[in-house]
This record gives C-alpha cells, sequence and structure tokens, in this order.
C-alpha cells in the first residue's frame, strides 16, 4: 500500500499543471468576455472554472499522498497545501457562480482571488522544488543585487585547509543542498551542519565515523545511476570520482569533530594526488603527485573485457569503472554488496586480467576465496577491510607482486600472516587499524620490504 500511495503521489508534479494552465486561462478571460468584441467566448468560462475546480482536486489528493512520503521543509509545505486547497475552493466556487448566474458581482472578486490563491500556490510549490530563491533570485538580478554568496577563502596552504570545511563541505553544497537542507529534506536528511550530518535521516546514521563503507552517505555515491537510492539521483549533477574520494578518505579518517586540518589526518595514495590539485600539499615525489592515479596501472597490456562477463559481475551487485579511455583495467566495488562470497569469485576471475583495483570490504569473502584474488595478476589496490580473512589466507597474495595496497583493517590478521607480505617488494601502503598486529610485526614488515611502505597502525597519528 505504502509503494501505491508513493505512487500517486509522484504523479503530483504531472497533474498540478493541469489546473496551473486552465485556471490562469479562466482568471484571464475574466475581463476581455465583459466588452462586446470577445462576449461570444463567455460561454466557456463555466466549463474552464470547472475543469480547473476538478484538476484542482486532483492535484490536492496527489499532493498529499506525495506529502507522505516526507523530505521538505514543513512551514513551506503546509503554506503550498493549504493555499493550494483554497484555490480549488476559489475555482469550485466561481463555476458555482456561473452555472446558477448567482451574486453577479462577487464573480470577478472571487475570480481575481483565485489568480492570486493561483500565483501564490505556484511560487511556494517551485520553492519546495527548486529552493527558496527560484523566483526571487532572477528578480533581484533584474534589479542589479545579486544574492549573498558564501566566500570561502582560497587554500593557500592544503596542510592547514580543515578537511571537512573547506574541502568536503563545499562539495556537499554544490551536489546536495537541493535536497538536503533547510528548503528541502528528502528522506529526512539534511547536510547543511556538522550536527545534522551526524543526526542522519529517517533510516538511521548516514556516517560511521572510521567505516566509510558502513556509511550510507558513501554507499549511496557508488550505486549505478539507474537505481532509485543513488545519490545524487540521475538527472542531477554528479559527483566526480575525485570528489566522491574525498568523502570515503573524510569518513574513513574518522573525523567526527570537523574541525580536523589535512595536517593531523593520514593520507594514504588515493588521496593524496587529489590533495595536490589544491596546491601546497606533501604529495611524495614530483612523480606521483603529478601522475595521479595512472601510477596505480600495471605496465602491461590487456585486452579490453568482454561486456558479458563485466555485465554478469554487475548483476552480483558489483560496481565495475573503467580506469582508462580504452576500458582495458577495471575497478570493482562490492562495498554495495555485503552478500558477496567465496562462491561468486568466479564471475571476477574472468576479468582477470584487467581488474586492477578490488574492494570486498564488509562482503563474505574468506580464505578460500582470498586464493583466487591471489590469481589476480595485475592486482594493485585490495581492500580486504571487515572480512573473515586470516594469517592463512595472506598467504595466497605473497607472489602478488603488482600489488601496491593494501587495506586489512578490521581482521583477524597477526604478525603470523604479515610474514606473507615480505614478497611483495612493491607494496606502498599497509592499512593495520584495529587487527591483531604489533609494533613488532609492523618493524619486521618495514624491515623487510623497505622504507618506502607506509603502515597505518593503530590511531589517526600512528604512522610507521
Amino acid at each position: 500500500m505504502e509503494h501505491l500511495i508513493q505512487l500517486f503521489g509522484r504523479f503530483h508534479p504531472l497533474v498540478v499543471h493541469l489546473p496551473i494552465g486552465i485556471l490562469f486561462l479562466a482568471v484571464g478571460l475574466e475581463l476581455p468576455v465583459r466588452k462586446k468584441k470577445y462576449a461570444f467566448l463567455a460561454p466557456i468560462l463555466p466549463l474552464l472554472w470547472a475543469a480547473g475546480f476538478v484538476s484542482a482536486v486532483v492535484a490536492c489528493i496527489a499532493g498529499y499522498l506525495l506529502k507522505q512520503s516526507g523530505g521538505y521543509d514543513e512551514a513551506a509545505l503546509e503554506v503550498h497545501q493549504y493555499m493550494g486547497i483554497a484555490l480549488a475552493v476559489t475555482a469550485g466556487l466561481v463555476f458555482f457562480l456561473k452555472k446558477y448566474r448567482a451574486y453577479g458581482r462577487l464573480q470577478l472578486p472571487v475570480a481575481v482571488l483565485s489568480g492570486v490563491l493561483l500565483m501564490g500556490t505556484g511560487h511556494y510549490g517551485g520553492n519546495l522544488t527548486h529552493g527558496e530563491d527560484f523566483l526571487t533570485q532572477p528578480v533581484m538580478a533584474l534589479l542589479g543585487k545579486e544574492p549573498v554568496k558564501v566566500v570561502r577563502e582560497p587554500i593557500t596552504d592544503i596542510e592547514q585547509a580543515v578537511v571537512f570545511h573547506d574541502l568536503v563541505e563545499p562539495v556537499l553544497e554544490e551536489k546536495c543542498y537541493n535536497c538536503h537542507s533547510s528548503s528541502k529534506q528528502k528522506g529526512k536528511l539534511r547536510l547543511d551542519s556538522p550536527e545534522l550530518i551526524l543526526k542522519g535521516g529517517k533510516h538511521g546514521e548516514v556516517i560511521v565515523a572510521g567505516n566509510a563503507a558502513n556509511s550510507e552517505l558513501y554507499k549511496r555515491l557508488l550505486l549505478p545511476e539507474e537505481d532509485d537510492d543513488r545519490m545524487p539521483p540521475k538527472g542531477k549533477t554528479q559527483l566526480t570520482q575525485d570528489e566522491i574520494e574525498l568523502i570515503r578518505w573524510w569518513i574513513a579518517q574518522g573525523q567526527a569533530d570537523f574541525k580536523t586540518t589535512v595536517a593531523n589526518v593520514p593520507q594514504d595514495k588515493d588521496i593524496k594526488p587529489i590533495l595536490a590539485q589544491y596546491g601546497g600539499g606533501d604529495t611524495g615525489s614530483g612523480e606521483e603527485a603529478g601522475s595521479g592515479t595512472t601510477m596505480d596501472m600495471p605496465a602491461v597490456a590487456v585486452a579490453k573485457a568482454k561486456p558479458a562477463d563485466v555485465a554478469a559481475l554487475r548483476k552480483l551487485g558489483a560496481v565495475v569503472t573503467p580506469l582508462t579511455p580504452e576500458q582495458t583495467f577495471l575497478a570493482v566495488n562490492l562495498v554495495n554488496n555485503p552478500g558477496f562470497s567465496d562462491e561468486h569469485m568466479d564471475a571476477l576471475l574472468k576479468l582477470g586480467e584487467q581488474v586492477v583495483w578490488l574492494d570486498l570490504s564488509d562482503t563474505k569473502i574468506t580464505d578460500k576465496g582470498l586464493q583466487q584474488v591471489g590469481k589476480l595478476k595485475n592486482l594493485t589496490r585490495l581492500s580486504l577491510d571487515n572480512t573473515a580473512i586470516s594469517d592463512k589466507g595472506l598467504a595466497y597474495l605473497k607472489h602478488s607482486e603488482s600489488l601496491l595496497y593494501l587495506n586489512l583493517y578490521h581482521t583477524s590478521i597477526s604478525d603470523k600472516g604479515l610474514k606473507n607480505l615480505e614478497g611483495i617488494p612493491n607494496l606502498k601502503a599497509l592499512y593495520l587499524w584495529q587487527t591483531h598486529v604489533t609494533p613488532q610485526g609492523v618493524a619486521l614488515v618495514k624491515q623487510a620490504i623497505g622504507d618506502h611502505i607506509e603502515i597505518n597502525y593503530g590511531s589517526d597519528t600512528d604512522i610507521l
């Protein structure tokens, strides 16, 4: 029943244009028909008012059903709703007066009142859909008074920039505020203040500090555009890959106070090239900073993946993204499919040469599945956080010579398992938060692989 109500409610934006057009014409003809030249049009006025009344009632019903889904500013919605009801009533009253030729002197005043209500209802409806300044902004522009905009100071030193205020908030403001701010709250969610972000929406929290894979704010950015839960929805301006990565990094570092600067947050290999675009940041060597994500591409030539194999993996809930213009190398993200398990690995292995980035966070993958992952010979990035893998499973990765980035956050890995990584000479970044690894085990890995590896272990400031 809920879905049926939602369906009829969504017809409101369509049917509401009928009374607008009909009543606009009816109001517009009220004065001309009183002149002899246009008197021949008078007989159609009762029909117009009748049609306007009926269509306005239908629009009111659909609007009421749409209201049940929530997501709109309550104060503005109430004004829009009651003005719409008043418009339907006055339209019906004009029809009654004309049909029965009663109270002739009242016909024109009530028709004019309908016109005023029509404009008011439309104005508030436009505000609900497009924002409070939908009508006033162009009017003020014509008067030479541009709206006051939030002026942000340019970032001159990225290390001193506040992660949320200077990097994340501008993305939310540009891409998310239209649906999640004071004027509109889809899913009863507002993103225009730290307190409201932490509060979440009608489905609960949207960020889990320190765990982007379990945060709805991040997960919904990765869904296919055709998915109803995709944010922003299809047809809206989408976030870029860099913007999505900024949000992932911000959540993953657990910065719930919203005041931390870049200098105080660990910078993994994914985020450094993005921060470098703002200038003034320490991104390592000049080669890394200038090459962006291409530095994580294997220096081998592979054939383009078969569309049927890609489609089969997407049916399992994977987000498959080409990383090169030739669409030879692929990123596979399964963060939105926690049911993915060892038995589904065959679909992944069909893309064995093309998959270079693989995110299996929060899936049901075990050591058995990790044995198959070890066969992905061109894999450069692998995320296994929040999975059931063990020390035994890491043995299957010891020949993954292309592997540069490995995330083992919140797994049962211990010092014993880390010994299997000593044979991966190119490994540059290793994440070991909430594992059973000791500082002694970390030191041995660093000694075996070399000083080029960045090991994130324990707290925000514990980078070895």
